[in-house]
C-alpha cells in the first residue's frame, strides 16, 4: 500500500510542477509573500480566502468578497444548527426532519445578504496579498488573490443574533397572514396579501423551506376567493341589490361586476357601490314576462371569475 502511495505521489508532483511552470510571476503586492497565505498557518478568529487565476484584480476582489460572505453565512448557520435553544427556528423543519443543507443554501443565497449587520463587512478590514501572473503560452494575465479577514466569536454572535431577529420578524409576518385570514372581509386585502406572499416566495427562492408555508397560506386565501358567491338581496324590474359572500360573511371589494343581458332586452345598465353591497339598475322597457330575461353578473379577481345569472322579476 505504501509503495502504491509513493508511486502516485511521484506521478502527480511532476504534473503539478509543470502546471506551475506555465505561469510567470511578474508582480506582487508585497516583496515577500506573507506566512498567512498558507492556509494551514491561519489562526482562529479569521477567515482565509484564496482566489486563483482570476482575470482582473477587481474581479478577484469581488469574488473574494462574495466568498467571505458565504463563509460568514455558513458560520452563522452552523452556530444556529448547533445551538441548544432551537426556539423560533421551526422553518428549518420539513416532514419531521432537519433540513440543514437546504437551510444553509437559503441563508447564503437570499435573506442573509440583506442583513444590515453585514454593511460593516468590508475588505478594507482584511489583510490582502495578491500576485499577478502571465501565462507563458497565451501571454494572458491572471491574479492570485489572498484575504485574511478577522472574525471573532463576538462578531459571529452579533451577526447570528441579527439574523435570528430577522428570521423571527419573518416568521411573525408569515404567521400573521395565516392567523388574520378568518378576520378578513375585504377581497382586495385578500388579493394584496396573496401578491405580497408570492413576492416573498420569489425573493427568498424555492429552496427556502418558508416558501412551502407561504404556498400553503396562499392556497387558503385562494380557497376563500374560489368559494365566494353572489347573493341577490333585491330583484325587480328596475334593478337588483347584490352582495359578495363567503359562507355567511359579507365580502367587501372596490371592484364592480360586469353586467350583461342574455337576450338583450335589458339595457342601460348602471353599476355602483351601495355600502358593502352593489346596486345594479337597468331599463326593462323592451322585456316581456314570458321571455327568459336573465342578467349575467360577473366579478373577476385575478384568474378567478364569480358568475351568477339572475332572472329579472318584471
Amino acid at each position: 500500500m505504501r509503495k502504491k502511495i509513493l508511486i502516485l505521489l511521484f506521478t502527480i508532483l511532476p504534473i503539478l510542477g509543470m502546471a506551475q511552470n506555465d505561469y510567470k510571476l511578474v508582480e506582487q503586492s508585497a516583496k515577500k509573500k506573507p506566512e498567512w497565505c498558507n492556509n494551514s498557518t491561519c489562526t482562529k478568529g479569521a477567515f482565509f480566502i484564496k482566489e486563483e487565476k482570476v482575470a482582473t484584480i477587481n474581479e478577484a476582489s469581488s469574488k473574494a468578497m462574495n466568498q467571505l460572505l458565504k463563509e460568514i453565512a455558513r458560520a452563522v448557520a452552523v452556530q444556529i444548527e448547533t445551538a441548544s435553544d432551537k426556539s423560533g427556528l421551526n422553518s428549518k423543519y420539513e416532514n419531521g426532519k432537519y433540513q440543514t443543507e437546504r437551510y444553509l443554501e437559503s441563508v447564503i443565497e437570499t435573506k442573509f445578504a440583506k442583513l444590515p449587520a453585514l454593511h460593516g463587512i468590508t475588505l478594507s478590514k482584511a489583510d490582502i496579498y495578491w500576485e499577478r501572473f502571465i501565462e507563458k503560452k497565451t501571454k494572458e494575465t491572471s491574479y492570485d488573490y489572498y484575504v485574511l479577514y478577522p472574525f471573532t466569536e463576538i462578531d459571529l454572535r452579533e451577526i447570528t443574533e441579527a439574523y435570528e431577529e430577522q428570521e423571527k420578524a419573518l416568521n411573525d409576518k408569515i404567521n400573521g397572514y395565516r392567523d388574520n385570514l378568518e378576520y378578513i372581509n375585504d377581497v382586495d386585502v385578500l388579493m394584496e396579501n396573496i401578491n405580497e406572499m408570492k413576492s416573498m416566495i420569489k425573493e427568498m427562492g424555492e429552496s427556502d423551506v418558508k416558501s412551502n408555508a407561504l404556498k400553503d397560506i396562499i392556497s387558503l386565501y385562494e380557497n376563500v376567493i374560489n368559494n365566494m358567491y353572489i347573493e341577490v338581496l333585491d330583484n325587480n324590474k328596475d334593478g337588483m341589490l347584490i352582495q359578495l359572500k363567503h359562507n355567511d360573511k359579507v365580502m367587501k371589494t372596490k371592484s364592480l361586476p360586469q353586467v350583461k343581458s342574455d337576450n338583450g332586452c335589458t339595457r342601460d345598465f348602471s353599476v355602483k357601490h351601495n355600502g358593502n353591497n352593489v346596486k345594479i339598475t337597468y331599463n326593462t322597457f323592451d322585456c316581456y314576462e314570458q321571455d327568459d330575461n336573465y342578467v349575467e353578473i360577473k366579478f373577476t379577481f385575478a384568474k378567478k371569475r364569480i358568475v351568477k345569472k339572475v332572472l329579472v322579476n318584471l
